[in-house]
């Protein structure tokens, strides 16, 4: 984890300590390589957030590794599955070492619900190096019994389209500037989704079709290590919240022309969609709510 600091710190990347000791992003132009500014590995959350109140953002996941400290985010889809990015598992992919703390606020996870992970997939594109299809699919243990602070997000199909310039959520645990400390409280902070043309800009080379940017050109409010696979949730005029993107890696932390960068939930549907038809239909309803495409009632509570 010292190499990975090291290089976090060089390349002033936000990606959290779990992410594996392989070099990464080796495409990034040498114009992008900072000084010892940068992050410092696993210590960081959002930048330009607020609180968060108790039931706020119900499908919040704190990810802990070895139950001693949050790593990453993760968010809730259905009542024993949770979406977050594949490269937290980079170095730790047993699932007998992570556990999720659920319905919390608080970096301890005090008052939250502790369930233990069953089992992690990876998708079989994801690219360590340039982390393309940054997604995993983590099965709990047992399944989970809602609540008004335990609720999952609603998933998107392949043709939902969020608009260029809508207006977004992020939430997590981090720090409010690069090198800052962890936060014990959930932060929110609200962003724009950010075209693909606009988003390659910034990122001439490494975004790629399973991308969507989000944030400011200006910078001050971004998601940071720490905040690595949990959610950029969209609200719909009908009220319903859909998850847009999952936290993945950006340059620095609220930098001006570099805004994060999330997986695209609907470039990954498909290979999410084909994993919980596999389980019985009461284990993957919860997770298609919302969607056209799944023919399920919604919950009185959404």
């Amino acid at each position: 984890e010292d190499v990975l600091s090291s290089l976090g710190l060089l390349l002033g990347l936000h990606i959290p300590c779990c992410v594996t000791a392989q070099p990464v992003y080796p495409n990034i132009p040498s114009s992008h390589i900072t000084s010892l500014e940068g992050v410092i590995c696993g210590n960081n959350k959002i930048v330009g957030g607020s609180t968060a109140a108790r039931g706020e953002w119900p499908w919040q996941v704190s990810l802990w590794l070895r139950q001693k400290e949050h790593k990453c985010g993760a968010v809730l889809i259905a009542d024993r599955w949770l979406l977050s990015a594949a490269h937290c598992f980079d170095i730790y992919s047993d699932p007998k070492m992570w556990v999720a703390f659920l319905g919390t606020l608080f970096l301890s996870g005090i008052d939250g619900k502790m369930e233990k992970i069953f089992r992690i997939y990876k998708h079989p594109f994801y690219n360590v190096y340039s982390l393309d299809y940054d997604v995993a699919l983590l099965e709990l243990n047992m399944p989970i019994k809602f609540s008004n602070t335990i609720k999952p997000i609603c998933l998107p199909d392949n043709s939902h389209i969020f608009h260029e310039g809508a207006r977004c959520f992020i939430t997590g645990w981090g720090s409010t500037k690069e090198g800052g400390v962890m936060s014990k409280h959930l932060q929110k902070a609200a962003v724009n989704i950010i075209g693909d043309q606009a988003c390659k800009k910034f990122y001439p080379v490494q975004i790629s079709s399973r991308m969507v940017c989000a944030g400011f050109p200006h910078g001050t409010v971004d998601s940071c290590s720490g905040d690595a696979g949990g959610p950029l949730a969209c609200k719909e005029p009908s009220g319903k919240w859909f998850l847009a993107g999952i936290t993945s890696w950006g340059y620095g932390c609220a930098r001006p022309y570099f805004p994060g960068v999330y997986t695209k939930v609907t470039a990954v549907q498909g290979w999410i969609a084909q994993n919980l038809n596999q389980v019985p239909l009461a284990s993957m309803s919860s997770a298609f709510w919302c969607s056209k495409r799944f023919f399920l009632s919604q919950p009185s509570w959404q």
